[in-house]
């Protein structure tokens, strides 16, 4: 079983059941298969607590996040017409709750930032060289999550395999007063926008 203990350090078991538990500060987000859009999120104990599905016939890219269950909590969508990477998050009911958008000429170290339903930006998000890790931060510069893919050489010293064909994403959220479906789907948008080819 993948341990994500192993991107933080982080020993301790905590059985949770809730994507939004607010005690929850930590997720590491798997994506199968490269980027197709499908796979779990787990919290830090390393046990699934929602699941990602990507439409296979949609022009948007469509990723919907569920419960266990099956109960949509939110979706990942992307913009057709714009002139850069843009995706659109939409809670349960499939109203708005935040746009993300990418700034034009950052190959090296990529740019993207979260604004809400009424166009006020909320969040931005800085990568490193090639935009591996991200740091999420608001306008105002405070730190609110960290984010860091598991790459090829990452994954071979953390006991990974050859032969799996996931992105992985670890997210220590910093600060628990923001929603935790608009910094997921933040994360999801990111992967969409600067890792995947979609």
């Amino acid at each position: 079983m993948y341990n994500p203990s192993d991107f933080y350090g982080i020993s301790e078991s905590i059985t949770m059941m809730s994507l939004q538990d607010y005690q929850l500060d930590y997720y590491v987000i798997k994506e199968d298969w490269w980027n197709w859009g499908s796979g779990d999120i787990y919290n830090q104990a390393g046990e699934a607590i929602a699941r990602m599905h990507r439409r296979a016939l949609s022009l948007r890219a469509l990723i919907e996040v569920t419960n266990l269950n099956g109960h949509r909590l939110f979706s990942v969508e992307r913009k057709i017409i714009s002139l850069r990477p843009a995706f659109v998050l939409k809670d349960e009911h499939g109203d708005t709750i935040g746009r993300t958008n990418r700034k034009l000429l950052t190959l090296f170290r990529p740019k993207l930032w979260l604004e809400d339903a009424r166009g006020q930006r909320l969040l931005e998000a800085q990568g490193n060289f090639l935009g591996k890790d991200f740091q999420i931060k608001t306008t105002q510069g405070q730190s609110v999550a960290r984010v860091a893919k598991s790459d090829f050489f990452r994954d071979l010293f953390l006991g990974g395999s050859l032969f799996d064909y996931s992105d992985t994403y670890a997210v220590k959220i910093n600060d628990g007063n923001y929603d935790k479906r608009l910094l997921l789907g933040f994360v999801i948008a990111i992967d969409n926008s600067v890792h995947d080819d979609n």
